[in-house]
């Protein structure tokens, strides 16, 4: 059964009942040695006299017990007139009495304390006073131990006294210690433990008490107070990012509890590779629970799902099926390829292109192709360059990725004979692609002039 570990040891109450409280329980009898002797809580202890017209007077005689042996006879100080209730405010101990009678006549019967073997057997009465409650303390749950509702526990304690009930523990519980206290268990033998099951009724001051009755009716209790109650299950989720372009994952976490008190002590990640058709242990999550950074397997779509256990021992239903959520880790930039050698090709042709020069305020089209498994739509730009001492110039971006780029060499484009085009594109990890040219094209803006003198025959 459940036990929680303490590290240390909590406050114990030990105190005794009212003595309304004691009243409730009978007086048993002990057995010392072969016969049984009344307990009694008592103050006053009376002893029933018969009336008797030829009695003077009457005498209480009384021996106590050590444990080893009895002490010597010794005669009560006050005398009892002939019809005087005979009562004796004994104090604590194990006694035997004896009331000797004296006669009108002075006739005296035997004096205990030298002819104790004339007394009739019948005459000594013995008897235990005890008015001191056992002392009683709850060892487990201590005070202030996180339970978990519904949960069984083994809860232990001690209990001493010299004349403890045949069946003398009762356990009680009260979820603030003011309401009324439920009965647990009662008439329970003082073995040392009982196997509890904690109500699920939610609480953070809740009481454990054990009332411990002896055979003369007293009863001594202690108790643990502020113990919490909580019945909730954890949860947690990540709640981010949801794509992310390294193998290390930054994960934003959100673990914690939802009406109950126990707090979160432990969280574990759990993966899918496979959408949730089996599941894996991971990375264990260290306190305060916010962050992780996860090292990813691979490249691929993940489900991240979150066990925790709370400092009552609830813990999160286990991963099952399409549960948690999805990641997707992608390291790899889109693939990017260009349909053209030069990277461009008049507008108005449709097949590959067959010119590789062009002049000012041609229009022609840059066609591309775009692949990845998380490619973002219109992410595309397109750049010229030149030639490869010029920086590259972006002559258009936010572009579709599944469309041809359409435009007219700039009227003012210098002559070139090494221009060249690239293309880039982005996808959701945020990764970047690129292609460049691998051959240039030539931009012509001067048609020259001919040396067109005639040869003439001389």
């Amino acid at each position: 059964m459940r036990q929680l570990l303490a590290p240390t040891l909590a406050f114990i109450a030990v105190a005794t009942l009212s003595a309304g409280d004691a009243a409730t329980l009978p007086p048993e009898k002990a057995r010392i040695g072969d016969i049984d002797v009344t307990v009694s809580a008592a103050k006053d202890v009376p002893f029933p006299v018969k009336a008797d017209a030829d009695v003077a007077s009457r005498e209480l005689w009384y021996q106590g017990f050590d444990g080893a042996k009895w002490g010597a006879w010794q005669k009560l100080g006050q005398a009892f007139s002939k019809d005087a209730a005979v009562v004796w405010s004994a104090p604590e101990g194990h006694w035997r009495t004896t009331i000797r009678r004296i006669m009108t006549s002075e006739l005296a019967g035997p004096d205990p304390s030298k002819e104790q073997e004339k007394i009739k057997p019948n005459a000594i009465k013995e008897f235990i006073i005890d008015r001191t409650a056992p002392v009683a303390a709850v060892t487990f749950p201590p005070s202030k131990a996180k339970l978990r509702g519904g949960d069984k526990y083994t809860v232990t304690w001690t209990a001493v006294d010299a004349y403890l009930r045949n069946a003398p523990i009762t356990l009680k519980w009260s979820r603030d210690g003011n309401s009324a206290f439920e009965t647990v268990a009662e008439n329970q033998p003082n073995s040392g433990s009982f196997e509890w099951t904690v109500p699920r009724d939610m609480t953070t001051s809740g009481v454990l008490r054990i009332e411990v009755g002896d055979k003369a009716g007293n009863i001594g209790f202690g108790e643990v107070t502020s113990i919490l109650v909580d019945s909730i299950k954890p949860k947690g989720r990540v709640v981010g990012p949801t794509i992310c372009a390294r193998s290390d994952v930054p994960l934003e976490l959100e673990i914690g509890k939802t009406g109950g008190q126990a707090g979160v002590t432990a969280a574990r990640l759990w993966i899918s590779q496979d959408d949730g058709a089996s599941w894996t242990e991971n990375a264990n999550i260290e306190a305060p629970f916010k962050n992780l950074i996860w090292k990813a397997p691979a490249d691929g779509r993940f489900r991240l799902y979150i066990v925790a256990t709370d400092g009552a021992g609830n813990v999160t239903t286990g991963p099952k099926d399409k549960v948690g959520d999805v990641l997707v880790v992608d390291s790899t930039p889109p693939t990017l390829l260009l349909s053209q050698a030069i990277g461009i090709a008049p507008a108005a042709s449709a097949g590959p292109a067959v010119r590789r020069d062009f002049k000012p305020g041609d229009r022609v089209a840059v066609a591309f192709t775009a692949k990845d498994a998380n490619l973002v739509q219109g992410s595309a730009a397109v750049y010229w360059q030149i030639d490869a001492t010029k920086p590259w110039v972006e002559l258009a971006k936010s572009l579709p990725v599944d469309q041809a780029y359409r435009f007219q060499l700039p009227a003012d484009a210098p002559p070139t004979k090494s221009a060249r085009i690239k293309v880039t594109a982005q996808d959701a990890a945020g990764n970047v692609g690129e292609v460049i040219a691998v051959e240039s094209f030539a931009i012509q803006t001067d048609v020259g002039v001919d040396d067109g003198a005639p040869v003439l025959n001389p």
